[in-house]
C-alpha cells in the first residue's frame, strides 16, 4: 500500500503543496477575470458639501479569527502574505507587494504579478515597510507573523490556506474589499467556460481519469485536489477505485512507487511535471519502462502531460486550466 502524506504546509514543502492543492489580462485565456489594477487604486469623490459630515475613512472588519481590526474604506497599498494572490487578482485587487517566493515560477498567470514586490518568505517586514501599506492580508497558514505585521499597518487574517474552496476563499476577499459584483460574474463566467469545455470533451458516462505528479525524484498520485478538484468536480471524469479511496480518506496525494500504477489508472491519466532536470530524468525513466507501456491508457494515447503550475486552486490557475484542457484534448483528437 503506497504511503501517504497529510496536506503540511513548512517552507520547504509549501511550495510541493501549492503544486498538489490544492489568478494586466495579457493573456486572452484569462478573459473570465476583471482586469486588476496595480495597487487598489480609488478615484476621490467630489468634496462634500460644508453641510454634510464627511464620510468615515475607516471600518470595523472582523477577520477570520475573530479579531476586531480597524480598516481604511479605500485601501490604496495592500500588501499580501499569503500563497494565492490569484485570489485577489481574480477580483482585480492588485497588491503592491505578495509573498511571491512561495510560488516561485510554479504559477500559470506571471503576466499578472508584473509590477508586484516580492516581500519574500519568511517575509520581510523591513520590505513591507518600504512599501508604506495601509493593509495587509494575512494567511492563516502561518500565526506567528500577526504581531509583526500589525505593527506596519492594519492586518487582517483571512483563511486562505489550502483547505479552504476555492469560492469561500474568493467570497471572503469579497465582502472584504466590498467586490460580491467582481466575484459573482467570476463565478457565472466560469460555469459557462466550464460548460463549454464539457460540451467539447463529450466524455461518456464512467470514464475515469487519475493523475500523476513527477516531482524531481518522486512519483505521487493525486486524490480530490488540485486538477483533480477540475477533472470530477467540474468536467465529469470519474475517480478510478483506486483514487476514490484516496478522496475517501481524506488523502490529499500519495506517494508511490512504479509498481503499484496499475491499481490507480483508468481511461485516462494526466501527467503533471515540472522542468527541473531531475524531474525530466525521473519522467524519462518512468516512460521509458516497460510497465508504463502496458498501461492501456499509455497503449491507447489517453496520456495528457500538463505543467505542474496548472495544479493550483486560485481562480486564475482554474480559468487557464480549462483553456489548456480544451487545447490538450482538441489537439490528440485532430492527430
Amino acid at each position: 500500500m503506497p504511503s501517504t502524506k497529510k496536506f503540511l504546509l513548512p517552507l520547504t514543502l509549501l511550495l510541493f503543496t501549492l503544486i498538489l492543492a490544492s489568478c494586466g489580462q495579457a493573456n486572452n485565456r484569462n478573459n473570465a477575470a476583471p482586469a486588476a489594477t496595480a495597487a487598489a487604486t480609488v478615484v476621490p469623490a467630489a468634496s462634500p458639501a460644508a453641510s454634510e459630515p464627511a464620510a468615515a475613512t475607516t471600518r470595523m472588519y472582523t477577520d477570520y479569527k475573530n479579531r476586531e481590526v480597524e480598516i481604511p474604506t479605500e485601501p490604496q497599498t495592500i500588501v499580501y502574505v499569503g500563497s494565492n494572490p490569484g485570489d485577489l487578482l481574480a477580483l482585480g485587487v492588485k497588491p503592491a507587494g505578495a509573498t511571491l517566493s512561495v510560488i516561485g515560477t510554479q504559477v500559470a498567470y506571471p503576466d499578472l504579478l508584473e509590477g508586484i514586490e516580492d516581500v519574500g518568505y519568511p517575509f520581510s517586514p523591513e520590505k513591507i515597510l518600504s512599501l508604506s501599506p495601509d493593509l495587509i492580508i494575512f494567511d492563516d497558514w502561518d500565526e506567528t507573523g500577526i504581531e509583526a505585521l500589525s505593527q506596519i499597518a492594519p492586518t487582517v487574517v483571512v483563511g486562505l490556506d489550502g483547505t479552504f474552496p476555492t469560492e469561500e476563499r474568493v467570497r471572503q476577499l469579497a465582502e472584504l474589499f466590498g467586490r460580491t459584483a467582481e466575484a459573482d460574474t467570476w463565478f457565472s463566467n466560469y460555469k459557462a467556460k466550464v460548460a463549454s469545455v464539457k460540451a467539447q470533451l463529450n466524455l461518456t458516462e464512467g470514464e475515469s481519469a487519475a493523475s500523476l505528479l513527477v516531482l524531481g525524484s518522486d512519483l505521487y498520485v493525486m486524490g480530490g485536489k488540485g486538477l483533480n478538484e477540475t477533472l470530477y468536480g467540474q468536467l465529469g471524469f470519474t475517480p478510478t477505485a483506486g483514487v476514490q479511496k484516496l478522496i475517501d480518506a481524506d488523502e490529499r496525494f500519495a506517494s508511490i512507487s512504479d509498481e503499484v500504477l496499475p491499481e490507480y489508472m483508468g481511461t485516462h491519466l494526466f501527467l503533471l511535471t515540472d522542468t527541473s532536470t531531475e524531474t525530466a530524468a525521473r519522467q524519462a525513466t518512468l516512460m521509458n519502462s516497460g510497465l508504463w507501456k502496458a498501461i492501456p491508457a499509455v497503449k491507447e494515447g489517453r496520456v495528457y502531460t500538463f505543467d505542474s503550475k496548472y495544479n493550483f486552486d486560485d481562480p486564475v490557475t482554474l480559468d487557464r486550466l480549462l483553456d489548456e484542457i480544451a487545447t490538450i484534448f482538441n489537439s490528440q483528437v485532430s492527430k
